[in-house]
């Protein structure tokens, strides 16, 4: 082989390290979101006086759910709390499902809300607002429970309860959908804290069962 057939077979060799993207995100997610809300934060004088106050407030909980999955998710911290605490060291929670929870529920969701609210009617995004509330209460609820912190407990406290609670009033008055805004966003929002719950729990017996079967045998 020459030296230039060598060097183009170099080129476009893969390193045997390379991480897929999922892979990738698995691990990197929480610092990729740290960048994005940097950017998307830096907007929000553009958008200030131009969008109606409720839709500015509908695009903030997106802003305030990723600084929220900072202290929540840095250094996997959530991810090994429930393993710990909540499972009782089992692995209910895997990096891959906390990476698609975080980025292909939540961002997606929040950003198809945004768009929802915007191009329809304002008061979809209650969808957004009463999910960041709920997932607040959930923070309160499970520190209560457990009688110790979780990760995530003071961005809930500090930013989804005040910054919620001011977008429900400004999105309720503006919304144009009446109390079928309201049934819709309740609905989603506590629906989908549920699946996330009826999940744990049963990948919790799943391994269980396993244990026992291991045990038996």
């Amino acid at each position: 082989m020459s030296e230039i057939e060598r060097a183009t077979s170099n080129e476009n060799a893969v390193a045997p390290d390379t991480p897929s993207a999922l892979g990738w995100l698995d691990q990197n997610w929480p610092f990729a979101g740290t960048v994005v809300v940097a950017f998307l934060i830096t907007l929000l004088p553009l958008l200030v006086g131009v969008w109606h106050p409720a839709l500015v407030l509908v695009y903030a909980q997106l802003l305030i759910y990723q600084l929220h999955q900072i202290e929540e998710h840095y250094g996997d911290r959530f991810r090994r709390f429930v393993n710990e605490h909540v499972a009782h060291g089992g692995d209910v929670l895997t990096p891959r499902a906390t990476m698609w929870i975080n980025v292909g529920l939540v961002w997606a969701m929040y950003l198809i809300v945004l768009l929802l609210a915007g191009l329809l009617d304002v008061g979809l995004g209650l969808i957004a607002v009463y999910t960041t509330l709920v997932n607040a209460l959930a923070h309160i609820v499970g520190a209560i429970a457990l009688r110790r912190y979780n990760p995530g407990l003071w961005t809930a406290l500090v930013l989804f309860i005040p910054v919620g609670g001011w977008a429900w009033m400004e999105v309720s008055a503006a919304n144009g959908l009446g109390g079928a805004a309201h049934l819709v966003g309740l609905a989603t929002a506590v629906g989908v804290h549920a699946a996330l719950m009826v999940s744990i729990r049963r990948k919790l017996r799943s391994i269980g069962k396993e244990s026992r079967t291991s045990a038996d045998v």
